[in-house]
């Protein structure tokens, strides 16, 4: 299994086995035992080749430039980074990955693993080229997965990418029949599923097209035979909130954009995730701190 973007400082890492993966996770400093497990969650930030280039009203290079530095001024140091998609701008160019990881630089040489999904924006051929190193064999033939674990939870991160520059995306049925056997052998922990499209809501409108990931119902169907799943994190609405699944009660939290919105109210910038044994509680760190939602946090109590 790849590590996408291993932090450039190994010097704290802690090397632990899984039966479906091999990834690497910070180690709780001696002194700090009691202090939750950080994680740090960023989603669509679209970065093009020239990293000051602007649309919708926002240079997303200086977007993601700031939430690089209030990442690495937090006061404990991140378990890890995982971007959620839409690394790239449009299409995904080489280029674009190229100015990625230029701005991401600072996280991994403050020793910070970097893990990414891949978004509707994103090119697999050009991301995998840039950002991973060889995956051989692959777990599902021509998808980017990921598993790493903590001493508090686990986390999937999946790839439901279909066409590039197309909105809709999709898992399949190999990453489906993936899915459910990885999370049959992974450690007894509260886990949390990440991929970048989000649910796809029932189309009930002739000629509506989907926007969302195609097959959702059979995503959830999988995620509800394993009772340590407790959330689905997306992104790809450039919208934050949380709710609950309607029949499986799985919770469902959709990431902000680090780059520009699609609704003029609707906050852009990060989300804090801190576990410890009894919960997981997000935090949305709004690039605008005045906005009314900026510091809100919502909890996952890992037993209800």
């Amino acid at each position: 299994m790849p590590i996408t973007l291993p932090a450039i400082s190994r010097r704290h890492w802690i090397k632990g086995s899984l039966a479906a993966a091999l990834a690497p996770c910070w180690g709780l400093a001696a002194d700090n035992k009691l202090s939750p497990e950080t994680w740090v969650l960023f989603s669509d930030p679209h970065i093009p080749t020239d990293p000051k280039a602007e649309a919708r009203g926002v240079i997303m290079g200086d977007n993601l430039t700031r939430c690089v530095n209030q990442t690495l001024k937090l006061p404990s140091k991140p378990y890890g980074l995982l971007v959620n998609g839409d690394c790239a701008y449009l299409t995904g160019q080489a280029s674009d990955y190229s100015t990625f990881i230029d701005l991401i630089r600072p996280i991994r040489e403050a020793g910070i693993p970097v893990h990414c999904t891949l978004g509707n924006h994103d090119d697999r051929k050009n991301f995998t080229a840039a950002m991973t190193s060889v995956q051989d064999p692959r777990p599902v033939d021509g998808k980017h997965v990921s598993v790493f674990s903590s001493a508090t939870m686990n986390w999937v991160l999946l790839d439901t990418l279909d066409q590039v520059n197309k909105t809709p995306g999709i898992l399949g049925d190999d990453q489906l029949g993936w899915l459910d056997r990885t999370l049959a052998k992974l450690p007894a922990k509260p886990t949390v599923v990440m991929a970048h499209h989000n649910p796809q809501v029932p189309i009930t409108t002739e000629g509506q097209k989907p926007t969302g990931l195609q097959d959702s119902d059979a995503m959830f169907q999988v995620l509800a035979k394993h009772k340590k799943v407790k959330a689905f994190v997306f992104g790809h609405t450039h919208n934050w909130s949380h709710t609950q699944h309607e029949t499986t009660g799985i919770h469902l939290i959709n990431l902000p954009p680090v780059a520009y919105v699609f609704g003029p109210t609707r906050p852009n910038g990060w989300v804090i995730a801190r576990a410890t044994p009894e919960k997981l509680e997000f935090e949305l760190r709004a690039l605008n701190p005045a906005h009314d939602e900026h510091g809100e946090k919502y909890q996952i109590l890992w037993e209800s």
